[in-house]
This record gives structure tokens, C-alpha cells and sequence, in this order.
């Protein structure tokens, strides 16, 4: 008779083998019969833990998803009232480390190509995902992104800044075999995240400042405003 030890291990060769055939071929192209061949189980196995192909490609992204989030907290455990400047650099060097570290979502053979297999083609989940992890990310750089754009900045700027701020830290991620064949970063150099964020917090912060002088212009004409003539130029 099976043991709960035996239990809970037969469940992780699964999830093992499940998290790199999903991560090689994504979600559509996986099959059962594959990551059963990998897991050296049978399908029974695989109906009796998780019932079917579904339920195991969510578990395998929600527990991949949710211990590097508890590996790299969004915030860094920084203060909630830092200045907006450390929040930001706390941000981006929790992403990178998610992204980029060993033992982040870059630690894993074929799971780590997960999140670039649902972007590149979505499973059924991908809302949900984006429900549970990606939207509550978001919020908080978006607070942030608002209070260094200032009261007049429109939702479309603060969310074109948000985007741009993230949006170079996954390049760094996903562009990973250009990018080391194209630059000067090499990704098995330990101090590779700390010099990212450093760069990416300053080219974001200037673009930021330079988005922020914007909001003091006209909104039509983007003319400086003029006080003399009710402020339009």
C-alpha cells in the first residue's frame, strides 16, 4: 500500500516532468503520453492527482508562479514610505531577480520557458494568471509610476510609463540568447541584476522626468502653456 510519502513523490516527478514538457512545447502541444514517459508514471497517475492535462498545466504555472513571487516579493519588504525612487529600483530588482536568477523562473530547464510560451501562445489560464499574479504586480508599479508623474498625468501616460519600465526588464529575460550573443552582459556574472537595475531604475526615472515635463503642456498642441493668453500658447 502507497504511503503518503510515496504519494507526495510520485506528484512531484509529475509536476517536475509536467513543468518541462509544458515549458518546451507549451500547453497545446504537450502531451500526456510525454510527460508520463518523462515522470516514468502511468496516466492513472497523472488522472488521480490532478484529473487530466488541465488542472496539472495550472498547478504546474501557479506553483512556479507563486514560489518565485514568495522567493522575490514585488516590494522587496521596502517601506511603503520610501520615496517613490527606491520603490521603483525595489521593483525592477525583484522582477530581474525573478526573472534572471538561478532559482528563479530562469532556474528551470524547460519550466522557465513557461511564461514566454503563454505570451507567445496563451493557455486557457492566462486570465486567471493575470488575475492572481500579473494584475496585482501591475497595480503596484503603476502607484508608483503616478506618484513620481505627478496629479497631472493622464492614465495613458502613467500606464505607457509602466509598460515601459517592465517591458525592459522581460526584454532582458526573454531576448536573453540575442542579447548575450549582441552585448556586453553576461548573465553568469553575479552581479549582472544588481547592474541592470541600476541602469533600467536611471533610463526609467529620466524617461519618467522627461514624460513628467510633458504634463506642463498644452495637451492639444504639446506647445509650452502661456499664462497670458489663459495658458494656451
Amino acid at each position: 500500500m502507497a504511503t503518503v510519502s510515496d504519494e507526495k513523490s510520485v506528484k512531484q516527478k509529475i509536476l517536475n516532468a509536467a513543468g518541462d514538457v509544458f515549458g518546451r512545447k507549451g500547453y497545446k502541444a504537450a502531451t500526456i503520453r510525454e510527460i508520463c514517459r518523462t515522470a516514468g508514471v502511468n496516466v492513472a497517475s497523472i488522472n488521480y492527482h490532478f484529473g487530466g492535462k488541465k488542472e496539472l498545466y495550472r498547478t504546474v504555472v501557479e506553483d512556479l508562479l507563486s514560489r518565485t513571487f514568495a522567493q522575490y516579493p514585488v516590494d522587496e519588504d521596502v517601506d511603503p514610505q520610501s520615496s517613490p525612487e527606491n520603490r521603483l529600483r525595489a521593483f525592477v530588482r525583484g522582477a530581474l531577480r525573478r526573472l534572471l536568477s538561478p532559482d528563479g523562473l530562469s532556474g528551470y530547464p524547460g519550466k522557465g520557458q513557461l511564461v514566454a510560451k503563454e505570451m507567445a501562445d496563451p493557455s486557457p489560464f492566462l486570465d486567471d494568471l493575470v488575475d492572481e499574479f500579473i494584475r496585482p504586480t501591475a497595480a503596484v508599479l503603476l502607484s508608483i509610476i503616478q506618484e513620481l508623474l505627478g496629479p497631472k498625468a493622464t492614465i495613458k501616460q502613467m500606464v505607457r510609463c509602466q509598460i515601459s519600465v517592465i517591458g525592459q526588464c522581460f526584454h532582458y529575460a526573454m531576448a536573453r540568447p540575442i542579447i548575450s550573443r549582441l552585448a556586453a552582459v553576461d548573465y553568469q556574472d553575479t552581479s549582472i541584476i544588481e547592474e541592470l537595475t541600476d541602469h533600467i531604475t536611471r533610463f526609467s526615472l529620466a524617461g519618467i522626468d522627461a514624460m513628467r515635463a510633458c504634463t506642463a503642456t498644452d495637451p492639444v498642441t504639446h506647445s509650452p502653456a502661456h499664462p497670458e493668453n489663459g495658458g494656451r500658447s
